[in-house]
């Protein structure tokens, strides 16, 4: 466990790196409320990197609708644009269930054991944390960057103690070890909502132009070619979202909340 007594200042003030921050999930499809997250959190942080990974094999959780190629291609429409956000296949190239423990070893090896490295997860993932395989690994490798899910429970009190909160120059000063909370209108969004609204109306307000276009052009998941009016009852996600974001200490970003925004594990 690192303590805020290991360092006098920042690490990124002392070697001019910012932390890397990875952002998993199947991104089945990538929407609007993940790039808006992203963005918040990398805005957290100093506007540090930002890597999307798809994953390939999810544990306990069906396969992606759209295969791997297509996933990854729309995340990489959703990143451009950004230059804080890149698409990485890392996971996709692997063999096996995406475990969340095998790519935060991979990227601790990648960027040594100074730098901070930074895990986005949803607070719904973040109170079943204990269930994942390896978590007592991860404050060894990394922190955590919550992102609030409506409704999500409290985490057990062993997972909390093992991510302290920390203010965002405490993630940029320490390699691993803290979580930060951020904290804005609550955003429920669902990626089975949005393939839903695809198929019944052909559009969705909910996903950036760019990906919809691909997802048209490509016909996944059984899109309309015309839209119709939405049925009686049924509201299409994000057409009455308030967009306005903050963490719990510096920031002042437009992010949502997203589909679960780790979904290996459970």
């Amino acid at each position: 466990m690192f303590k805020a007594s290991d360092v006098r200042r920042p690490t990124s003030e002392i070697s001019g790196v910012k932390p890397l921050i990875l952002f998993g999930g199947t991104f089945d499809p990538v929407h609007g409320a993940h790039v808006r997250a992203a963005l918040a959190v990398s805005q957290a942080l100093g506007n540090a990197p930002v890597r999307l990974l798809p994953n390939a094999v999810p544990p306990h959780r069906p396969q992606p609708l759209a295969d791997a190629g297509e996933r990854l291609a729309m995340v990489r429409l959703a990143c451009a644009g950004h230059p804080a956000l890149l698409a990485d296949d890392w996971e996709l190239r692997q063999a096996g269930p995406s475990y969340t423990h095998l790519t935060l070893q991979h990227f601790r090896r990648l960027i040594g054991r100074r730098r901070p490295l930074v895990f986005m997860i949803g607070a719904d993932s973040f109170a079943s944390l204990h269930q994942w395989h390896g978590w007592r690994r991860f404050a060894a490798l990394c922190h955590l960057a919550v992102v609030p899910r409506p409704g999500a429970p409290a985490p057990l009190p062993a997972v909390e103690k093992a991510f302290p909160r920390g203010r965002p120059r405490l993630l940029q000063a320490l390699p691993a070890g803290r979580r930060l909370m951020l904290t804005h209108p609550h955003m429920d969004i669902s990626a089975t909502a949005i393939r839903e609204a695809l198929e019944y109306r052909g559009q969705c307000r909910a996903l950036t132009p760019v990906v919809e276009a691909h997802i048209r052009r490509h016909g996944l998941y059984n899109v309309r070619t015309s839209a119709v009016p939405a049925a009686p009852g049924i509201t299409e996600p994000g057409s009455d979202i308030d967009a306005t974001t903050n963490t719990d200490v510096t920031t002042n970003t437009d992010a949502n909340t997203m589909e679960t925004m780790r979904p290996h594990e459970f």
